[in-house]
């Protein structure tokens, strides 16, 4: 009788210890909390953010050969569009863009639709809280308008920078795992499906600009005050040491995009601080802006660095064939004509 007991307690613990592995999001919850719950329902919807989707570009050559075939949606500022836009673009307040978007694809849901904003930043962190609110034929300009034409690049060329003499080869660990941020809903929000549509709504219309984006250059007190973060692939971490160069800011960790995606529950997720502010930089910006749009629907306190590895190391993604998908240079302006006015 001793033994079986003590067979039924080993294989009592196995099958614990199995569910917790498969589901490390729990950590020491036994039941999810709303923040769980909402990260559950969009995995199950398509987990569009740690996907090779993101983030949902389309490029300047494709909108120009197709423009009739997308709803061309203009973020910008009304002086910005005025002063040139992209013919048969609509300039929308972002205040309205989630009901907007809602609407298009109630009276021609086959259609697609393209977010435009100055340089594919904003755009793309738009179209993530976008894609996870379930809107699957939504896109973001890839470069945004410095893509169609020069007269709107003056802001992407002057970023192009290279700063990286003090960075490190050194790989800084992980934290250790914690809880998710915890999220509040108003108790009139009974589904997962309701308590989503709520918080995107809600961080949409925070814009973008405020409390999201970097675009000062990493300096030793974002270094002391932000959890840094590299997300992609590795030569974007660690510099080759035949390039002469370091690879990152100094206590900048990274996370892993395709095929690991450790931003995943299942993955490395929680091992983000839930009381630290975080600072992302990608290659370009826009998917590090749509990881944020990401980490910010799930509470965590995110911003992205504009123009990513272009304004820290622009010589170095030159310099390795594997980085120079992350370039913007005068090849990616296409020079396709634009409209002026209202």
């Amino acid at each position: 009788m001793k033994i079986n007991q003590k067979i039924f307690f080993f294989l009592l613990l196995l099958i614990l210890s199995s569910c917790l592995d498969e589901n490390s999001l729990l950590n020491d919850n036994i039941e999810l909390d709303g923040t769980a719950k909402i990260l559950r329902y969009i995995e199950s919807i398509g987990d569009f953010a740690n996907t090779d989707l993101a983030p949902a570009l389309i490029s300047a050559s494709e909108l120009f050969s197709n423009n009739l075939q997308y709803s061309i949606l203009d973020i910008r500022e009304p002086q910005e569009f005025t002063a040139g836009h992209i013919e048969f673009a609509r300039n929308i307040s972002v205040l309205n863009l989630y009901e907007i978007v809602d609407s298009l694809n109630k009276i021609t849901p086959l259609k697609n639709i393209v977010i435009i904003s100055k340089n594919g930043q904003a755009s793309a962190y738009f179209v993530c809280l976008l894609r996870l609110a379930g809107f699957t034929n939504v896109y973001t300009l890839n470069y945004g308008m410095a893509s169609w034409n020069v007269d709107f690049a003056a802001e992407w060329l002057g970023a192009l920078g290279n700063s990286d003499q003090s960075y490190l080869n050194l790989e800084y660990p992980k934290k250790p795992f914690t809880n998710l941020p915890n999220l509040e809903f108003p108790p009139s929000l009974i589904t997962e499906q309701e308590k989503t549509n709520y918080r995107i709504k809600e961080i949409i219309k925070k814009g973008f600009i405020s409390g999201v984006n970097f675009s000062e250059n990493i300096s030793t007190g974002i270094i002391n005050t932000h959890f840094l973060v590299c997300y992609g692939k590795g030569q974007l971490y660690g510099a080759p040491r035949d390039l002469g160069s370091r690879g990152h800011p100094e206590n900048t960790v990274w996370f892993k995009d395709t095929p690991l995606f450790e931003f995943r529950s299942t993955n490395s997720l929680q091992t983000l601080p839930n009381n630290q502010p975080i600072l992302i930089y990608s290659g370009d910006g826009q998917l590090s802006s749509c990881m944020t749009a990401y980490l910010t629907f799930l509470g965590y306190d995110v911003k992205s660095l504009l123009f990513g590895a272009n304004q820290l190391f622009y010589f170095r993604l030159n310099a390795d064939p594997t980085l120079t998908e992350y370039i913007f240079s005068m090849a990616d302006i296409m020079n396709y004509p634009y409209t002026t006015g209202n």
